[in-house]
């Protein structure tokens, strides 16, 4: 049997490790055709390697689409979410869903030496608990 206690996990195990990754010069109008390309809601901001911030497709319809903002001028710094939570891969599943649930986020840029190196999502505790319930019953 697996480990029962499966927040107890890495985040690095578990995390999404594709992450597109945008710059702040970016338009808004871009970030959503990569929020549609990709069937992801969120990006993390990287300036060299570097988070500096995430936009989500809340950011845009709130902060671009619903103020009338024409999408195609608008640069993703003037929308993002400026110095995001983060968390390292070596973080338990646990202290990052603990993360997520104070600040009321969905995704969480996970970051080594300074560089975003996956994101991690309810989705991704959700897949992995679903893998661990499908082994613990021998499959």
């Amino acid at each position: 049997m697996l480990k029962e206690n499966y927040l107890s996990a890495k985040v690095g195990d578990i995390m999404t490790k594709k992450v597109v990754r945008i710059d702040t010069d970016m338009t808004a109008l871009e970030v959503a055709r990569l929020i549609v390309k990709h069937k992801i809601e969120g990006f993390p901001v990287t300036e060299n390697g570097k988070p500096i911030g995430i936009v989500t497709g809340w950011d845009l319809l709130t902060k671009v689409i619903a103020k009338g903002l024409d999408p195609s001028k608008v640069k993703v710094k003037e929308f993002m979410t400026a110095s995001p939570i983060t968390c390292s891969p070596d973080d338990s599943v646990l202290e990052a869903a603990k993360l997520m649930a104070k600040y009321g986020i969905k995704r969480v840029p996970v970051v080594e030496n300074n560089r975003v190196v996956g994101i991690f999502t309810p989705y991704d505790i959700t897949l992995y608990r679903r893998i661990i319930q499908y082994a613990d019953f021998g499959h």
